[in-house]
């Protein structure tokens, strides 16, 4: 890879005249880039950003840094990015809990996902198993079912909280299953896969990432399903939920970019181009395929339809599900 070069080394003339009160995609950009994750560190959002953050950088020629604003599902790392200047010099990483889900528990929500943020592109798809911990004596979906209806309440599950993906995923299931499990909520997906290798938890959904393959190898959890409607690369040999009887449990599992509403076409369309040419290096894919990840991207048009579609779609199935805010 050559050398960056300095954008601020680059400047031209015609280089400094200003859009919506930005510097132009050529000039751009000539400080560094906030990279705001809604989450805590070590979670799939952090992963993926801190992964991307390094290689991005060097091909803008400017330092990408990464900050950490986790807690209350999201929201304050939301507020936060919605509320920056629209210039380009905040991006935010975020996924289907923060731009779909949270605006259907949130009377007050703090953003708007569709008005207060222009999306970049998609950067990642994180396919999703449902795990049971080895202490529970079962290893299919139909022994599971059996288990849970004779012990109605016994077994419980973990999530990264309150309307988070795996949440909705797990209740979902319980109710088209006939079951009843016990939801414990987390503030992240760390937390909860901490309790749940200690056996404290007994059932969880998760993508197959590193650590949990990791727990996998070594006998202290079971995958029972594949959480969408094709099979996981990672697990190719494991019954997705459509094969196993449930349609339709195809919850999104997806991260990707936006920046403030406003921000200008010119530094979208340049930032889709960049991040892009970034999911291509050697060393990103490296890491995608060790953590299970697949490798998304979109035109920020085809990521802004997909959340109005997703939006549309699971307004009317949570209010169905009846989940409230604990």
């Amino acid at each position: 890879m050559p050398f960056p070069i300095r954008a601020a080394a680059c400047l031209t003339v015609a280089g400094t005249f200003l859009l919506q009160g930005g510097v132009t995609a050529q000039a751009y950009p000539v400080k560094p880039v906030r990279w705001l994750v809604p989450s805590a560190a070590t979670g799939a959002f952090d992963n993926v950003t801190r992964a991307l953050a390094p290689v991005l950088g060097a091909q803008l020629g400017q330092t990408l840094v990464v900050e950490n604003r986790g807690g209350s599902a999201g929201l304050l790392g939301m507020e936060q990015a919605a509320r920056a200047p629209a210039d380009g010099y905040t991006i935010l990483t975020a996924g289907a809990s923060q731009m779909i889900f949270n605006k259907f528990f949130y009377p007050k929500l703090p953003y708007d996902p569709q008005k207060d943020f222009a999306p970049i592109t998609l950067l990642a798809d994180l396919p999703i198993a449902l795990w049971v911990h080895g202490s529970v004596p079962v290893r299919s979906l139909k022994e599971l079912v059996a288990y849970a209806k004779a012990n109605p309440g016994k077994l419980n599950y973990g999530s990264a909280g309150v309307g988070h993906v795996f949440h909705l995923g797990l209740e979902m299931f319980s109710q088209r299953a006939g079951i009843r499990l016990t939801h414990v909520p987390f503030k992240g997906i760390a937390p909860a896969s901490l309790e749940f290798s200690a056996g404290r938890i007994d059932l969880m959904f998760s993508a197959a990432t590193g650590p949990i393959m990791a727990l996998y190898k070594a006998g202290k959890i079971f995958p029972l399903v594949g959480g969408a409607e094709k099979r996981m690369p990672s697990l190719p040999d494991l019954p997705d939920f459509a094969e196993s009887g449930f349609s339709g449990m195809d919850a999104p599992n997806w991260i990707g970019l936006v920046a403030p509403a406003g921000t200008s076409g010119d530094l979208v369309s340049r930032l889709n181009r960049e991040v892009a040419k970034s999911l291509a290096s050697t060393d990103v894919i490296k890491f995608y395929d060790a953590q299970s990840y697949v490798i998304e991207t979109s035109s920020p048009e085809q990521f802004t339809k997909k959340i109005a579609r997703e939006l549309d779609a699971w307004g009317p199935l949570i209010k169905g599900l009846g989940i409230t805010l604990e």
